[in-house]
């Protein structure tokens, strides 16, 4: 987004000058504009009733800062003064100052506020904000396993870095384009990242969100607009065009305040056709005479003045309350009242921020000045950065970064994105004989199943989210292509678990097979339903999903049987409904922790509660099959009240439920043991 510059409910008469600030009057329509957008990001991120498109105030803003930042490269162009040092610097004085301040403070604050692996991702988002490429550290930063973006402090700052890329490259095709082909110019880079968006969104659909070529067009929409104007002169500012872009100006404003109500109408993907819509709207705003609005707008208009500095304190303030809340999937109510005194907060600090610095240093970082306040601060975020990443614990203390790694298994490439084929790196040795086949909760097993099968040597079949179920695969219907649990991940899922199953028929020598898996994405009737590999029939309901399931674990059973493989079941183990680690290693370091049980022990009666359709599928298979071991974490670990989080002083989780390395050493020799009695694992293992 673009920052917003002083104004007042009366303008007053601005002087014009190359790139100024105030070349034109500043527009209370645009300021309004600005203050909704703003507004659905602050109740989007607050997660109130009724705002799940709050995240469409961003495409908002990217249609406004299109419209008026083209808008004053043409004029200059047109009056054959454009500088591209005037321009920068122009940028710069307007967006860094406050920035800076920002990223300082929460700089400061991060030590304090988030665990170690946080911080080391917040080292990476700040340099990536200094360097205007947010957007590119964020995409990489997720992922099934990566960090909860709710815990980024800079999360926000993608927007800010993706919207200067696209200024990298605006005014260098503006100046080498003839005036009246510049429309033609930006039509056709909207044209082309629209396309390309709806052939790479199905592929990567984080990417697709995150990245320039894909979002180039919710800019040029709004540079469209501004190079309209010059292109057909007065057929576009006659009565004509204007009297129908005030006909459909209030419908456009519904738009505005309706579409990111219910976004779901529009779609599941995003970008998608409700950033279209709203994108149009906006543009159709923009383009008509500037309109004076009622007084009951003046808040509005004050907020737009401010929006940048808004945008820029409330997302810092949430997340590090989000570090703070480790279990931000309990007590829903109670975390919601925290976020909105979070964001009513951000207000008079927005405020303080607007007039103590982004205000006042338009015209006090001038110059040589300016470069050198600017060219400082830059340099001194980026030290504070880098000496953060490279500060290390204390000696003597738990190194939470290792202990909360992802646990893949045997490597990080045995999360299969292709058919099963027993790579190298997903063997322990040429000829194992034990497989451990299943989703994420499959892979934690592994480094204790190496040390439980010993010399016999283990093959590795994993991929994330999908569990060993031929015969069904997961799908919320809600998500967009490109996501799990949307094509064309349910296809990969499907053909994953068939190539394990032809696999294991070519390989004799495989004896024992151990499945695994979460099972809520099997099971959850409220968020997940199920598809029939064969044919395609969606099964919806928690009894329903759980028979099919049963059915199809107790058939893919009996199919390995037949291959003369011995098959035992691991069941998930007790998880809490916050992150275990997180609150053990935010214990250890003396920091603020709420939505935590004492000790961060999992409580047993809500394990059993939040999971009882897990709980209740072990239950049945166990009765279903008397031959088959069904392996359990709760007698190990579990009291009459709490589970075990730790074991000799070392953590057993890495999250809320997937087990650490060493808690997965730990317990999976017990765990077979307990389940098959020490003398058949002997014998298992020979």
């Amino acid at each position: 987004m673009t920052s917003p510059s002083p104004t007042s409910l009366h303008r007053p008469p601005v002087t014009p000058g190359p790139h100024g600030a105030s070349e034109l009057p500043l527009r209370d329509d645009i300021q309004a504009l600005r203050a909704i957008a703003v507004l659905w990001v602050l109740l989007y991120h607050a997660q109130i009733p009724g705002a799940s498109g709050g995240y469409l105030g961003v495409d908002i803003f990217f249609v406004i800062s299109g419209y008026l930042i083209t808008g004053l490269i043409q004029r200059a162009l047109l009056r054959g003064d454009f500088s591209l040092r005037a321009f920068y610097g122009r940028r710069a004085r307007r967006l860094l100052p406050a920035a800076y301040v920002v990223l300082g403070a929460t700089l400061l604050a991060v030590p304090w506020a988030l665990n170690r692996k946080e911080q080391i991702d917040f080292a990476g988002q700040l340099l990536g904000a200094l360097g205007f490429a947010s957007n590119v550290v964020l995409w990489k930063q997720t992922g099934y396993f990566q960090g909860a973006s709710e815990l980024k402090p800079l999360l926000h700052f993608w927007s800010l870095a993706l919207e200067e890329q696209y200024y990298l490259v605006l005014p260098v095709l503006l100046v080498f384009s003839a005036a009246r082909l510049r429309v033609a110019v930006a039509i056709t880079v909207t044209a082309a990242s629209l396309a390309l968006l709806a052939w790479w969104q199905p592929i990567d659909a984080s990417g697709a969100f995150f990245l320039l070529p894909t979002r180039a067009w919710e800019l040029g929409l709004g540079s469209i607009g501004a190079l309209m104007g010059a292109w057909m002169g007065r057929r576009w500012t006659g009565a004509g065009a204007q009297r129908v872009l005030r006909g459909i100006a209030w419908p456009a404003w519904a738009l505005l305040l309706l579409v990111p109500a219910v976004p779901r109408w529009f779609g599941a993907s995003h970008p998608g056709p409700a950033a279209l819509v709203v994108g149009l709207a906006t543009l159709a705003l923009l383009l008509r005479e500037p309109a004076r609005l009622p007084r009951a707008a003046a808040p509005l208009i004050r907020i737009g003045d401010w929006s940048y500095a808004l945008y820029l304190v409330h997302w810092p303030l949430l997340a590090i309350l989000h570090n703070a809340w480790v279990g931000l999937k309990a007590d829903p109510q109670a975390l919601m009242a925290w976020r909105v005194g979070t964001v009513l907060l951000a207000f008079p600090l927005a405020w303080a921020l607007h007039r103590a610095v982004e205000r006042p240093a338009k015209a006090l970082l001038t110059g040589p000045r300016g470069a050198w306040v600017l060219g400082s601060g830059t340099v001194l975020l980026a030290a504070g950065s880098v000496a953060l990443a490279l500060h290390k614990p204390p000696p003597g203390a738990i190194d939470f970064v290792e202990l909360r790694k992802p646990n893949y298994g045997l490597s990080a490439n045995c999360d299969a994105e292709e058919p099963f084929e027993g790579r190298e790196e997903c063997r322990t040795r040429p000829g194992a004989r034990w497989l451990v086949w299943g989703d994420s909760y499959a892979m934690h097993l592994v480094p204790g199943l190496v040390r439980v099968a010993s010399d016999q040597g283990l093959v590795q079949a994993t991929k994330s989210s999908c569990g060993p179920f031929p015969g069904l695969t997961p799908v919320r219907p809600e998500l967009g292509p490109g996501n799990s649990f949307a094509p064309p991940w349910i296809e990969q899922c499907q053909a994953f678990n068939a190539s394990v199953l032809r696999w294991l028929a070519r390989h004799p020598e495989i004896e024992t097979v151990v499945l695994s898996s979460l099972l809520t994405q099997y099971l959850d009737d409220t968020k997940y339903e199920l598809q029939r590999t064969a044919g395609g029939e969606r099964l919806r309901g928690e009894a329903a999903m759980r028979a099919a399931l049963l059915d199809d674990l107790l058939a893919t059973v009996k199919r390995l049987r037949a291959m003369g493989k011995r098959v035992m079941v691991v069941a998930p183990p007790p998880s809490a409904p916050f992150d275990i680690a997180g609150c053990l290693e935010r214990r250890q370091a003396h920091r603020w922790t709420i939505g935590a049980t004492p000790g961060c022990v999992i409580d047993v009666k809500d394990d059993e509660q939040r999971r009882a359709p897990e709980h209740a599928f072990i239950e049945a298979l166990a009765a279903s099959d008397a031959r088959l071991p069904v392996l359990r974490f709760e007698p190990l670990l579990c009291g009459a009240t709490t589970c075990q989080v730790e074991r000799d002083g070392v953590p057993l989780y890495r999250d809320q439920g997937h087990l650490s390395h060493e808690g997965s050493r730990l317990l999976m020799p017990a765990v077979m043991s307990e389940a098959v009695g020490e003398r058949q694992l002997a014998l298992l293992a020979r």
